[in-house]
Order: structure tokens, then C-alpha cells, then sequence
């Protein structure tokens, strides 16, 4: 049901704004490079984090076209002034709301819910409390799951699934906005939200104690991992709330961050330009970023370290990852692809390979072990052309295969890459 509504609202969106739209180029969002909607077998983080960010790009779109960024003539102190108030009105009631939802749309929906879905677990309960500055911003996603019926590293992916699904959305972001080579504030605001949400929600969380019985994700990740390393005294965690909330700082070494800082909530404030250029370091031909997120795994927190590259329009992206050790040693992993996915020719391929080594890996409820060691990955995204003339389509089809494993935004265990949609 929630799969189908998603799906309908973003083809419909994303259609009108192509024929009704079409012609207001300068107002698309970034340079006028397209939007994926993308389903799969389950709608899994990959493929519901790209149809989240269509559906959220088409409503600010529509937001801007009717509602506008600049309407007086900013040269006089009035015109300023008064812009400047309406655009900080605008930001406060329309366009932080939005923003904020979709990211707990996503946490809740698509983070935690990919976890569900990926194990079979139905009868979800799915809530939402309004967006800032209407209420709270909360949500949840909750359900009963008998003993016996899932593993302890399975456990551990649904709770922190929800985090998980924003360093998913976060890298879409940074791929598309490296190929295209600007960024729309409304993409910085959520890529920014994204974050903070990420953030506060770990420094806020409180330490546990003895005897607890609810916990929120941050909580029930320290409780598990360390319980499921065979300590139990929560008064003497080797892995504490602490230590948690020291790897994730490394998050703001991001600067990608600062460039979403900067055009969100100063140039876009101020000037009321919807969209700002990338600054990247060139060297020749080359233009490279790097970024910096840490992730949170069944085996412990994960710092990945990627690399982003643009050689004659292709973008190639290289990433590091380094396991902590307080419970494992040794492990990490190593991705690489080459992407090109606005390309202008009737047909064009992504390749993507990951690698890994990582500790066994339990699956199902009788903890069934994988073995560990090395693993990995591989797909192809492949976009055709369709034969369209008043709508730009290409049909997107990525396939490929997983070994078991953690990968951010892929199913635990070893299967197939399925993804399908269309880009527009």
C-alpha cells in the first residue's frame, strides 16, 4: 500500500512537471539534469531514496514556481529587507517542514521498514508526528518480533536502519551533485536536515542503565552490539554511548555539509538564488572532492572515506572503508564505480564493484553463520532511451549480485541487485 502510493505520487509529479514545466529550464531543480523514480522487489533504501528525492525535487519545483524566491527589486534596502523577511518566512512555514518530513518519511518508512521487509516481517506500525514548527518532527516504526525468528545481527540492522537510509540519501546527493556540478538549496536544506537529524539524535542520547527496558535507536545499538559481544554490564560497555557519540562527529569533516550550510541558509537567504555552484579542487582535467561519513554496522561503527572524481563529465567514485576494533580486527572494505548517468546518448552503463572483509555474519533465527572473510558485490545500471518525443524518458534497470555482508542500502544477506524505474 505504501509502496504503491509512493510510486504514484512521484510518476505523477515528476510527469506533470515535464510537460507542464518544460520550458522553464532555469527553474529546475540543479542544471536541469533529470530524476530517477526507482522501484524493487521490496522498495529497498537504494531505490526509495532516489523516488523520495523526485518526489521531494518536483514539489519544490512547484513550491518555487508559484510561491517564488525574490519578488521585489533587491537593489533598495526595502526591496532587501523585504525579501530577505519573506524568504525566512518562506524557509520557516513552507520549506523546512517539507524537508524535514522527507527525511522522517525516509528514516522511518524506507530505513527502517527496508529492515522489516527485507526479513518478512509484517504488521508494521508506521506514525508521524507534524513536521517543525507545526509539532514534534517524530516518527516511528515498530512492530513484535518473536524469539527465534531473527538474529541478533538482523536485530541490530532494524534498529539502526533508519540512520542508515540517510547516508543512502546522502550519497545519492553527493553523486548527483558532483556530475552536475551545482547544488539547489532545497536539496542542501535536506541533505543538511539529513544530518542534523542523524546528529542530534545520537548526542542526545542519554547513557543506559541497569534494569532498562525501552530504548531508541542509538541506545538499543550500544545495548546490542555489546551484548551480542558477550557484555552485558552496562555500567562497563567496551563500546559506550560515548564512543558512539565521538565516531559520529567525524561526520562534520563532510564538506559537503558546509557547502549545504552555506547555500541553504546564507546565499539562498540572502541573494535568493535558488542554486550554487559546487566549488571542487582541479587538477588539470580533474575535479575531486572527498567526503567523509561513519556508518553504523552489525560489527561496529564503519568510517568510509570517499572520493569523488569528475573526468570528462564521468564521475568516479572511490571508497575506502575502516572498520573500528574494539570487538573485530581487521576489517573494512574498498568500492569503486563509474558512473554517467545524465548522459545526453541513447544509451549509457554504471558499474559498480564493493569488496570486503568482514567478521561472520549471523542470519536467521538459529544464527546461521555466512563464515566471514571476504566478499562483495557487483552491478550495472543500464539506461535506455525510450522513444518518447514530447517526454525525455529513459527506462533504468540495474542488476547485478551481493554476497553475504553489510553494505549500506543492500540486503544482509547474498542475492541478486534488483532495481527498475525510469528517469525523467
Amino acid at each position: 500500500m505504501h509502496r504503491h502510493i509512493i510510486f504514484k505520487m512521484c510518476i505523477m509529479m515528476v510527469i506533470w512537471n515535464s510537460t507542464s514545466l518544460h520550458a522553464i529550464e532555469s527553474s529546475r531543480i540543479g542544471t536541469g539534469a533529470p530524476h530517477s523514480i526507482m522501484l524493487s522487489p521490496r522498495l529497498n533504501m537504494r531505490a526509495g531514496s532516489e523516488s523520495i528525492l523526485t518526489a521531494h525535487a518536483t514539489l519544490a519545483l512547484l513550491e518555487d514556481r508559484f510561491v517564488g524566491t525574490q519578488w521585489m527589486k533587491e537593489q533598495s534596502f526595502k526591496g532587501k529587507a523585504l525579501d530577505l523577511t519573506g524568504r525566512v518566512s518562506k524557509l520557516i512555514l513552507l520549506d523546512v517542514p517539507m524537508d524535514y518530513f522527507m527525511v522522517v518519511l525516509l528514516h522511518e518508512y524506507i530505513g527502517h521498514g527496508d529492515r522489516y521487509r527485507e526479513l518478512g516481517i509484517t504488521n508494521i506500525d508506521y506514525g508521524y508526528d507534524l513536521p517543525p514548527p507545526y509539532g514534534d518532527g517524530g516518527g516511528q516504526a515498530s512492530t513484535s518480533i518473536g524469539p527465534g525468528i531473527i538474529s541478533g545481527h538482523e536485530e541490530i540492522a532494524i534498529w539502526t536502519g533508519g540512520l542508515e537510509s540517510h547516508q543512502t540519501l546522502n550519497s545519492s546527493l553527493r553523486q548527483r551533485w558532483m556530475v552536475v556540478g551545482e547544488q539547489h538549496y532545497r536539496e542542501a536544506l535536506t541533505y543538511f536536515w539529513s544530518f542534523q537529524i542523524s546528529l542530534t539524535y545520537i548526542q542526545d542520547s542519554e547513557d543506559l542503565y541497569p534494569a532498562q527496558q525501552n530504548y531508541n535507536d542509538p541506545q538499543a545499538y550500544i545495548n546490542l552490539l555489546n551484548m551480542y559481544n558477550g557484555y552485558a554490564d552496562v555500567m562497563s560497555l567496551p563500546f559506550s554511548m560515548d564512543d558512539l557519540k565521538r565516531a559520529v562527529n567525524r561526520n562534520a569533516l563532510d564538506p559537503m555539509l558546509f557547502f549545504s550550510l552555506y547555500n541553504g541558509l546564507i546565499k539562498y537567504l540572502w541573494s535568493g538564488d535558488p542554486i550554487s555552484a559546487i566549488p571542487m579542487l582541479e587538477f588539470g582535467p580533474i575535479k575531486y572532492l572527498p567526503s567523509i561519513h561513519v556508518g553504523l554496522t552489525p560489527f561496529g561503527v564503519e568510517t568510509h572515506l570517499e572520493n569523488y572524481l569528475i573526468i570528462d563529465e564521468v564521475l568516479y567514485r572511490i571508497v575506502f572503508s575502516k572498520g573500528d576494533e574494539t570487538f573485530h580486527s581487521g576489517w573494512g572494505g574498498f568500492g569503486a564505480q563509474i558512473s554517467y548517468p545524465f548522459a545526453k546518448s541513447d544509451f549509457s552503463m554504471d558499474v559498480s564493484i564493493n569488496l570486503w572483509k568482514q567478521p561472520a555474519l549471523a542470519l536467521g533465527g538459529s544464527w546461521e553463520n555466512t563464515g566471514g572473510g571476504l566478499g562483495g558485490s557487483v552491478s550495472c545500471r543500464s539506461y535506455f532511451k525510450l522513444p518518447t518525443e514530447s517526454i525525455p524518458v529513459k527506462a533504468v534497470v540495474e542488476l547485478g549480485y551481493k554476497s553475504a555482508g553489510f553494505l549500506e542500502g543492500y540486503a544482509l544477506n547474498a542475492g541478486p541487485i534488483i532495481l527498475f524505474g525510469v528517469q525523467l
